[in-house]
């Protein structure tokens, strides 16, 4: 194979081919490969001879996907520790398949159509074989022979075959298996004694069967279990689930369960998740959960429970997701969740609900999700809410809007509560007949439109100072000299309020305000009685203003700016004096921004106008004939709204205008930018341009580069939340200090870094060091990656148990040098024991001898020691000897 031509001489840690078309593997070059990917490539037959030439380093061989029809032969390949032999078409693994690796540890032979395995196929292997992967083949059987006294085996996966039942000691002496894969298959029978010596097995999956009954008591044997999925089975009973001390999932989703008994998940003190979804279950028995502290999520959705009884849901203090959707709950009250009290999410949708009872969510302070659609509720008892709850989903039930309803629009207006989902259809009200088919949006505006008009009077407008402000922007109502509130008084209230005060300039016939008696009406215009019936969003300020708190004109510009949404029904508009209209509102309104009082569609037709001037004044402008007050239109570039120069650089229209009338206020401000003076007009035009008055340079350029970096942005980014010295500076043709965008953009540029790097690249003068390009560029932070359990067989490398063998080896090897290093010792004290009394019978044999004669002791003598010294001439004379 040509690839490998130019790889003999250089060490290469993997090498991946893929889609070569290599009918006959019949070479590879001498060098040094760890790992050996072959994918693809129609191999159908291998030299016996291939491998000679990395045999010496080759760790990892893949020949996925090919067409091998016999397993080859690898030679004496010794440090083999992975062969993948997945997706060929071997029909059989023969006797003496893998002589000569005698290394081997993960063995994937999966997707072949492979229905049994050769008595003796694994022997040379199973002694250090970790993983054996045999998925998606044909065995009717469990390959006992072959797996079993595998004490190495960690990983065994027999999934998607055709076993049918596992019998008596067929999973035998696997003393380090720790997950079991049987899912796929057509198992309805495991015997009691089908696992024998299974000490360390956590994961057990065997969803997707036939499985008709789990004899809990036999899972007992394995104390480590964390996983169990029975899921898609024929269980008609619920397994006792007791005593399995590491137990943190259980799934027995769809099956024929009917009855959770009690304590039927008793001493499972880890159990984190219960899955019982998709079954039959009309009953569960009280204290069925008890004890369960570390329980997090219960799903019961899909099920026939009709009622919860007090108890049922007891000793789960810790639960936090609750799912009882489809069932045939007809109501639920204060006792039924009382004990949950961690509780965060719970979904009752799909039931018979008809009440709700009061202070049903008393104690759940920490639910931010309730989904109640598609029930039968008509209303709901005050008190039925208290705390905040962010979500309450309402969709498909017939709201009977009258008024006991009101405490509860006001409790959504309160806490802006979301009622429906984007992909749903608003809430409309049932009844009565006058608010049939109202939207509860409506009349969450309405209600907000009330309390607006009590913030007004504790700002110190009574109801005649109402009329007197409004008249102030409706002069056609009445006038306000004869309504107790002269206009610079007006004037002097609004002062602390720009876009109020913008509007009361700026909007002079407005009519039909909401809340407005019949007295307020214009003659010949009758007052519109369905005006007062829409405000979006209920704000803090204006619910401190109801409730008597201290307001400050603040709260108004504070209500104005964070609710953009925040509008009435006011239809009419009349003539408008746009040219008092503040850049500030332009851009709060193409922001999306809404003003209390102001319907939206109002609100587009005055920016609309606005813009028709602005093309006036600019077209005027150009043409040499400026109109009058055509700087009121077309101010300078730092006031421009950046939402009109942002739609200009995208392409977009300007609102209510053409392409045309945009390209001519285009045409306006681009006049405006100086134009730089080419190398050779400056040579010759030297005195003339000198002459020029300085012009100032705007603060924003329609440049190449600028339109570059927008189109590196994420469909429908807020242009608003970029800093304006980056927009400037990218007009300008300098470098933009990068680090001050918001960390979201900075985000999505990670993924488009070379982009950037170029732009970056092309907006820098010459006169830019490289140490400032860099100190402006983001610094992108190497994220901290989250790991997860339990892991998925299929995912694991074999550096992953690699990793762990080592880490469970020098553990071991730390105790049997614990151990060594504790006889080693008690050897050494047992020597100087055995020595200490060999000395000490020595001393007193050398003792004898020396002070004893033949017939006994010296009379008057004294007993001697073995470091007894020579007596002095002196003692020496005086010493008799008897001699008989």
């Amino acid at each position: 194979m040509l690839i490998f031509q130019d790889i003999a001489s250089t060490p290469i840690e993997r090498l991946r081919v893929s889609k070569c078309s290599q009918p006959t593997l019949d070479v590879l070059p001498p060098g040094k490969i760890r790992s050996l990917t072959l994918s693809n490539c129609q191999i159908s037959s291998i030299d016996p001879k291939v491998f000679r030439t990395v045999e010496s380093s080759l760790e990892e061989l893949s020949l996925l996907n090919n067409s091998l029809s016999n397993v080859p032969l690898f030679g004496n390949m010794s440090k083999l520790l992975s062969l993948n032999l997945y997706g060929n078409k071997l029909k059989d693994v023969p006797e003496h398949a893998f002589d000569g690796l005698p290394h081997l540890r993960y063995l994937r032979v999966e997707r072949n159509g492979i229905c049994s395995l050769s008595p003796n196929a694994l022997a040379e292997v199973k002694a250090n074989l970790q993983l054996l992967d045999l998925s998606g083949n044909c065995f009717s059987a469990i390959p006992a022979q072959n797996l079993r006294n595998s004490v190495m085996l960690m990983y065994l996966d027999l999934s998607d075959n055709k076993i049918g039942e596992i019998n008596n000691f067929e999973l035998m002496n696997l003393p380090q298996l720790k997950e079991l894969r049987l899912h796929g298959n057509v198992l309805n029978q495991i015997h009691p004694m089908a696992f024998m010596n299974v000490p360390q097995l956590q994961y057990l999956y065997m969803r997707d069967n036939l499985i008709g009954s789990l004899d809990g008591n036999r899972l007992q044997a394995f104390h480590k279990l964390e996983i169990l999925d029975v899921t898609n089975n024929l269980l008609q009973k619920l397994p006792e689930l007791k005593d399995l001390t590491s137990l943190k999932q259980v799934r027995l989703d769809g099956n024929l369960i009917e009855k959770v008994e009690t304590l039927a998940f008793s001493n499972n003190p880890k159990l984190q998740l219960i899955s019982l979804q998709n079954n039959n279950i009309v009953q569960i028995a009280r204290n069925s959960f008890d004890s369960l502290d570390q329980l997090l999520v219960l799903l019961l959705s899909n099920n026939s429970i009709q009622t919860i009884e007090r108890g049922m849901l007891d000793g789960m203090k810790n639960l936090q997701q609750l799912n009882l959707r489809n069932n045939s709950l007809s109501s639920v009250d204060e006792n039924t969740f009382s004990s949950l009290r961690q509780l965060t999410t719970l979904d009752l949708a799909y039931n018979n609900l008809k009440k709700i009872g009061k202070k049903t969510f008393l104690h759940q302070t920490k639910l931010f999700w309730l989904d109640l659609s598609n029930n039968q509720l008509t209303s709901f008892e005050e008190g039925t809410f208290d705390s905040k709850i962010a979500n309450i989903l309402l969709d498909g039930n017939r709201l009977i809007c009258d008024d006991s309803f009101d405490w509860f629009v006001r409790y959504l207006v309160t806490n802006r509560v979301r009622t429906f989902l984007p992909f749903q259809a608003e809430i409309s009200c049932a009844g009565p007949e006058k608010y049939a088919g109202v939207r509860l949006k409506d009349l969450m505006m309405k209600k907000a439109n009330d309390t607006l008009n009590e913030g007004m009077k504790t700002l110190g407008f009574n109801e005649q100072g109402q009329r007197s402000f409004i008249s102030s922007l409706i002069p056609g109502l009445n006038p306000p000299q004869s309504r107790g509130m002269d206009s610079s008084a007006l004037e002097h209230a609004a002062a602390g309020i720009p876009i109020l005060s913008t509007l009361s300039q700026a909007i002079p016939s407005m009519r039909n305000m909401p809340a407005l008696e019949a007295g307020g009406a214009v003659a010949g215009q009758p007052v519109n009685p369905q005006l007062n019936t829409a405000i979006e969003q209920f704000t803090a300020p204006l619910v401190r203003f109801a409730t008597g708190g201290q307001p400050v004109a603040s709260d108004i510009q504070q209500l104005i700016e964070s609710i953009p949404n925040f509008v009435v029904n006011v239809p009419g508009l009349g003539n408008v004096d746009i040219s008092k209209l503040d850049p500030n509102l332009i851009s709060h309104v193409l922001r999306g921004g809404q003003i209390p009082g102001i319907p939206k569609e109002t609100l587009d037709n005055i920016v609309q106008q606005y813009m028709l001037k602005m093309h006036e004044a600019a077209a005027a402008a150009r043409s040499g004939t400026p109109l009058p007050d055509g700087e009121k239109f077309l101010p300078s570039f730092d006031k421009l709204p950046n939402e009109l120069i942002a739609g200009v650089i995208q392409g977009d229209t300007l609102p209510g205008l053409n392409e045309t009338q945009t390209q001519t206020i285009k045409d306006y401000y681009t006049s405006l930018i100086p134009v730089l003076a080419t190398a050779d007009e400056s040579d010759n035009d030297t005195d003339v341009v000198s002459k020029l008055p300085p012009v100032k340079r705007p603060a924003f350029v329609f440049s190449k580069e600028m339109m570059d970096m927008l189109r590196m942005l994420p469909t429908g980014y807020d242009l608003s939340k970029i800093p304006s010295e980056i927009i400037t500076a990218f007009s300008r043709g300098e470098v933009p200090d990068l680090r001050k965008l918001p960390s979201d953009l900075l985000e999505h540029f990670k993924s488009n870094s070379d982009k950037l790097g170029l732009i970056f690249n092309r907006v820098a003068t010459g006169n830019t060091s490289l140490e400032e390009m860099l100190s402006k560029l983001p610094k992108f932070e190497k994220p901290v990656l989250s790991t997860f359990s339990p892991y998925d067989i299929n995912r694991l490398s074999n550096e992953m148990i690699h990793e762990e063998e080592e880490a469970a080896k020098a553990a071991r090897m730390r105790v049997y040098t614990a151990i060594a290093l504790g006889l080693v010792g008690a050897l050494t004290l047992v020597v100087l024991a055995i020595f200490a009394v060999y000395i000490k019978r020595q001393r007193k044999g050398k003792e004898r001898q020396t002070l004893m004669s033949p017939g006994g002791p010296i009379p008057g003598a004294p007993l001697a020691n073995s470091t007894m010294r020579r007596a002095p001439a002196t003692q020496c004379s005086q010493l008799h000897l008897r001699v008989d």
